[in-house]
């Protein structure tokens, strides 16, 4: 028979089922007792620590406004200015928005998608293996040069965009 230990006080044993490891213990002076009103994820030997409940508060990350073309401190504070409000109240600002959000429902999404797409448009520019992280960006307008709306609705200004292969 192998080394054997007679433990005289409360002990751990962990073992293998198939005996093909030796077997590990501990054998403690007081019986071992489980200590269950720590807070989770924190360790039961150290002192409870006091965390902070307030409300965090926010840093004040500076950032750009894509309406006043203009760098801001604070977005709270710039979205409060005369200047970005008067732009929010002016609806001639929104008119192309506006004539895409009224014409989309007249799209058909089951028709057929050409190949020169913009998606695809992108992906031809950015084939090269120079020029992979580069995305060509363009400005398209719906208004012809009196600022006038030029089609009538997003079927015809689609249409337009596939014979000029944009």
């Amino acid at each position: 028979m192998k080394n054997f230990k007679i433990f005289k006080n409360p002990y751990i044993l962990i073992g293998d089922v198939k005996d093909k490891h030796q077997p590990f213990y501990k054998e403690y002076t007081k019986p071992p007792r489980l200590i269950l009103n720590s807070p989770m994820l924190c360790c039961p030997f150290q002192e409870n620590k006091r965390f902070r409940t307030g409300p965090t508060k926010k840093s004040k990350k500076p950032g750009y406004c894509e309406v006043c073309y203009t760098k801001y401190n604070d977005y709270n504070q710039h979205v409060l200015e005369y200047e970005h409000r008067e732009f929010a109240k002016d609806h001639s600002n929104f008119l192309k928005v506006d004539f895409f959000i009224n014409n989309f429902n007249s799209i058909n999404l089951n028709e057929e998608v050409d190949s020169m797409t913009a998606s695809l448009k992108i992906q031809e520019i950015s084939s090269d293996l120079a020029y992979e992280n580069i995305l060509n960006i363009s400005k398209v307008s719906t208004d012809n040069e009196e600022g006038e709306m030029e089609y009538e609705n997003i079927n015809q200004f689609l249409n337009s965009i596939k014979k000029h292969g944009m």
